[in-house]
């Protein structure tokens, strides 16, 4: 085994550590798979959110993705597209993509990992909030697209309210 082998052992494991612990503390259910991934969950107020975070060699970096389960008919997948345009402009951390074989919303984001072993667990902290404030605000626009048949445009405005003052 090269040095830089064991550098890129020891950067996943140390990752995965740091992952494992800042999950833990933020009560999400995690678990280590046989081929290092961490799979995880948490409630939020639609449900049962799955999650995982994969590390990748080259380049070295950090993948978290979190699944929404969809099932959209094939017919609403131009109007999932743009609703996924119209979302991602509004997300500062990460983004959705939809992966049609599956048919599920993806949140994901990738942490760089260049020139050091393990990332902070403010960032993942950081990561897991503004997926579950993302999947939270934007499952029910998914939910307008699919079901209800409103548009892309319509479904953000709806989800995408501010509240001004007080009530």
């Amino acid at each position: 085994m090269s040095q830089l082998d064991s550098v890129s052992i020891d950067a996943h494991d140390c990752s995965m550590d740091v992952v494992e612990q800042t999950l833990l503390a933020a009560d999400w259910a995690c678990e280590r798979s046989e081929e290092g991934l961490i799979h995880c969950a948490s409630l939020t107020r639609w449900g049962e959110f799955g999650g995982m975070f994969a590390w990748r060699d080259e380049p070295a970096s950090l993948n978290f993705s979190l699944t929404l389960d969809l099932r959209a008919p094939t017919a609403k997948h131009a109007a999932i597209s743009e609703l996924l345009r119209r979302m991602n402009e509004r997300l500062w951390l990460g983004h959705f993509d939809y992966w049609t074989d599956e048919g599920v919303a993806v949140f994901r984001h990738t942490i760089p990992m260049l020139d050091r072993v393990s990332p902070d667990p403010g960032e993942i902290a950081a990561i897991l909030a503004a997926a579950l404030d993302a999947a939270d605000q934007f499952l029910p626009a998914f939910n307008f697209v699919v079901w209800a048949g409103k548009s892309a445009e319509e479904a953000v405005k709806a989800v995408a309210f501010e509240t001004h003052g007080e009530a």
